[in-house]
């Protein structure tokens, strides 16, 4: 090949390439599109908004009592955030894709668990799946070994609910 061939080869491979990336890019962007829920399509910048005062929220949340059980962990969360936080707090409401622990603004679920056992950790799976078609979703463990968080990250990415992110307190 001569060098003007050789030229015109390169830039075609490049050109490929980019193409190439851009599809692969674009591919897992409408992947990652079809994984957010109802209020993430419809109002992203709320729900950004939401989870990052939240978040704030829950980092700087010192659990100084142990808590007797889920409900009281729920309770405890619940009452925090009512207290620190400008949006609607609702506990255990009763909607059409279930019953999460807390629901935030109509926007943000988040389903808490007390030292879950697998048949209960299998089950948070299935609530979090349902509510994150609706909501963004949030699974809020407390006093939860290392292991018993792993699994519930692993089923998580395994049936393609890696957008649930977990939050553990010891």
């Amino acid at each position: 090949m001569s060098n003007d061939e050789n030229s015109h080869f390169a830039k075609f491979l490049f050109a490929g390439a980019v193409g190439a990336l851009a599809g692969s890019w674009w591919k897992s962007n409408q992947i990652d599109e079809g994984k957010k829920s109802r209020v993430e399509r419809e109002d992203s910048d709320f729900t950004d908004e939401v989870r990052t005062e939240i978040n704030e929220l829950l980092d700087d949340l010192e659990l100084l009592e142990d808590m007797d059980d889920e409900d009281d962990f729920r309770d405890t969360i619940a009452d925090y955030l009512k207290k620190h936080s400008e949006y609607e707090i609702e506990v255990t409401p009763n909607t059409q894709f279930g019953k999460p622990d807390i629901l935030i603004a109509g926007t943000l679920a988040l389903e808490t668990k007390y030292n879950p056992s697998k048949v209960e950790s299998d089950r948070c799976i299935g609530q979090c799946a349902n509510y994150s078609r609706e909501w963004a979703t949030w699974i809020v463990l407390y006093d939860t070994s290392e292991s018993r968080i792993q699994y519930l990250h692993d089923v998580l990415q395994d049936k393609g609910l890696d957008n649930i992110p977990i939050i553990s307190f010891k």
